[in-house]
Parts: C-alpha cells; sequence; structure tokens
C-alpha cells in the first residue's frame, strides 16, 4: 500500500464546497483544513502510484482547487 499526502491550494470562498467533493471519492482516509502555504492536506491510501494519479487527477479536477502537490511517504514512525 502507498500512503501520501495531498497538498492542496483553494479559491478563496471555495473550501467548504471542495471538501464536500472530495469527501466522495474512494482512498481518503483524512481530510484536514490547514493555515499557511496550503488550505487542505488530504491523506490518502491506495495500492499503486497509478491509483495515487487517478486520485489527484480526480482532485485537481473539483472546481475550485487551484494546485495540489503530493508527498508519498516512504516511512512513518508511531510514537
Amino acid at each position: 500500500m502507498i500512503n501520501a499526502y495531498i497538498l492542496t491550494v483553494v479559491r478563496p470562498g471555495q473550501t467548504e464546497k471542495a471538501i464536500k467533493e472530495m469527501r466522495k471519492l474512494e482512498n481518503i482516509e483524512k481530510i484536514s483544513v490547514v493555515a499557511g502555504e496550503y488550505d487542505i492536506v488530504i491523506r490518502v491510501r491506495v495500492k499503486s502510484l497509478g491509483n495515487l494519479l487517478k486520485v489527484t487527477d480526480k482532485i485537481q479536477l473539483i472546481e475550485g482547487v487551484k494546485k495540489t502537490t503530493t508527498q508519498v511517504i516512504e516511512k512513518e514512525l508511531t510514537l
């Protein structure tokens, strides 16, 4: 399994609408609204890089989404 974070920039006033659409997508584990350079961080879990590309493409097509940056998790530590 591949875990990744998709960092998302959303147009002002479009956050709630974008989240509503993101919640409909498969393979999304968590959606976090954050402060800073990005507006939403999405955690996804997929079987392959090809599936990750499909999820990213679907997110980019959501109305209000301006930009995404994907970060694949190489190693994750539990404290």
